[in-house]
């Protein structure tokens, strides 16, 4: 006998009600963080009754876990070319991140860490796992072949990218890859060659663009 089988007969539960609730959550959090993380706002802004969440997650620390654990972290897809279109294509992913929902949600647990316990220790350490090691890993691949320095540090360079996009967005100094797509790439590429130094080797045809775009 399954589940279903067991189940008081009544209203069948809504297939999209998770989405819709952990998408309000995300909100609720992003707004007034954990001091105003409560059942009764996620309630309110998802349109969704407290009994309801109640019968799916016991606490609001297991909502929020819940909420963090949906993220898709997943490495970047980037290109099958040298490690400098990689590292744009990183760099790129990087700043959409910043620009999106997502990253002012990340910003936020990022700013709370301290007091969020271990879920908000064991989220980073998913960007850790899935984000930064792989990215690493294409900085190092790039360097046994010699397409890099032997001095240099992967960690460093991707630290120095994909930080530069993060502090770029907190000042408003990178331009938003929706609102202007063009201006976006470029000033990917202009961070990039400047962290490669005289390892970046840009096309004729990139540096012209570069050129009439700035």
């Amino acid at each position: 006998m399954t589940d279903t089988d067991t189940r008081p007969k009544g209203r069948p539960r809504d297939p999209q009600i998770r989405a819709k609730v952990l998408l309000a959550a995300q909100r609720v959090y992003l707004a007034g963080g954990l001091p105003g993380f409560t059942f009764e706002a996620v309630a309110r802004e998802s349109g969704v009754g407290k009994p309801a969440l109640y019968r799916r997650w016991e606490s609001t620390d297991e909502l929020l876990d819940d909420v963090l654990r949906s993220h898709a972290l997943v490495p970047t897809e980037t290109s099958t070319g040298d490690i400098r279109a990689q590292l744009i294509d990183i760099a790129l992913a990087t700043l959409r991140l910043a620009h999106s929902e997502e990253g002012s949600f990340v910003l936020r647990v990022s700013s709370e860490r301290g007091s969020g316990g271990g879920m908000f220790e064991r989220y980073f350490e998913r960007f850790r796992s899935f984000i930064h090691s792989q990215n690493r890993a294409l900085v190092a691949a790039a360097i046994d072949r010699g397409e890099l320095s032997r001095d240099r540090d992967p960690d460093i360079i991707v630290l120095s990218i994909t930080g530069a996009m993060l502090a770029g967005t907190l000042l408003s100094l990178a331009p938003s890859p929706v609102a202007d797509p063009v201006a976006a790439e470029d000033y990917c590429r202009r961070v990039v060659d400047e962290v490669l130094g005289a390892d970046a080797r840009p096309t004729a045809d990139e540096g012209r663009s570069s050129r009439t775009t700035r």
